[in-house]
């Protein structure tokens, strides 16, 4: 299923066209309106100083002709007025989902839209016997950007942030910030080792990219990615939050104790292994 990077229609591109159609209806009102004022006063004043029966009867046969357009006419308009208002509602819909499906400052997917597309993949996958894989994704340290740069920057640092994952992942991929500093993808058909592509990919790409710059001022940062799916390290939607979490924390305290070593080695290849070995570590 592919939802993220084809965003639908929203209503500001589809309002014009509705506007410009129900100005060629009213047009077309007016125009039936003159065309039979006009027939009435010329057939009132036909009838009244001619008076002869043919002209009489051929002043109303063009009355009756115009009765029966202006008939046909008005239900053609009425159709297309009943069409118009219903794409207006739909349209109107699809901006009222779209609202409450994203994230106000990434427009990323929001938590609720995540929870919601991960059970139906998880579902499809369980049909299908196919995999899924989940990655979780937290920023480090977002309190101290926000201290250091002030809030503005910690927002656009978000919102950058959402676009880098918007840009790396797949179009079948579904990217979603679902709380504060804390993003993550479902990867929809993507087995363990897939995932491992991903994380590697991710974190490569994100090695001296700035989110931020401003002035003499740029941001750069570092995430803790964590990794889980069906059915390779679990069976149910809270288990695979659980898993994904539970890396992403082991590998935040990894990457803690080394306390900034070298790019390269400060992430680990999968997380769950790390999750995994928690206690060794």
């Amino acid at each position: 299923m592919t939802t993220n990077k084809r965003d639908i229609q929203t209503e500001a591109e589809l309002r014009p066209s509705a506007s410009r159609a129900a100005e060629q209806t009213e047009g077309r009102r007016w125009v039936l309106r003159g065309a039979g004022a006009a027939l009435l006063v010329a057939g009132w004043g036909i009838v009244s100083f001619v008076g002869a029966p043919l002209v009489t009867a051929i002043v109303f046969g063009l009355l009756g002709a115009y009765a029966y357009v202006a008939a046909a006419a008005s239900r053609r308009t009425s159709v297309d007025d009943e069409k118009r208002l219903r794409m207006d509602l739909l349209v109107h819909n699809i901006e009222l989902e779209r609202l409450a499906s994203r994230d106000d400052l990434t427009q990323l997917y929001n938590r609720r839209y995540f929870l919601k597309r991960l059970d139906r993949e998880l579902q499809n996958a369980r049909g299908c016997g196919r995999p899924v894989s989940v990655l979780f994704i937290d920023i480090d340290g977002m309190r101290d950007i926000n201290a250091k740069h002030g809030q503005r920057a910690g927002d656009e640092v978000l919102t950058e942030f959402g676009r880098f994952l918007l840009a790396e992942t797949r179009a079948s991929d579904l990217p979603a910030r679902i709380d504060g500093d804390c993003f993550a993808v479902i990867l929809p058909e993507t087995a363990d080792d897939g995932a491992e592509i991903m994380v590697e990919r991710l974190t490569t790409a994100l090695r001296g990219k700035a989110m931020f710059q401003e002035g003499t001022t740029t941001i750069e940062i570092s995430v803790s990615l964590g990794a889980a799916g069906y059915p390779w390290s679990s069976q149910t939607l809270d288990e695979i939050l659980r898993e994904a979490e539970v890396a992403t924390a082991a590998n935040r305290r990894v990457k803690d104790m080394s306390l900034r070593i070298d790019a390269d080695n400060a992430v680990p290849a999968i997380f769950r292994k790390a999750a995994d070995n928690e206690e060794a570590l």
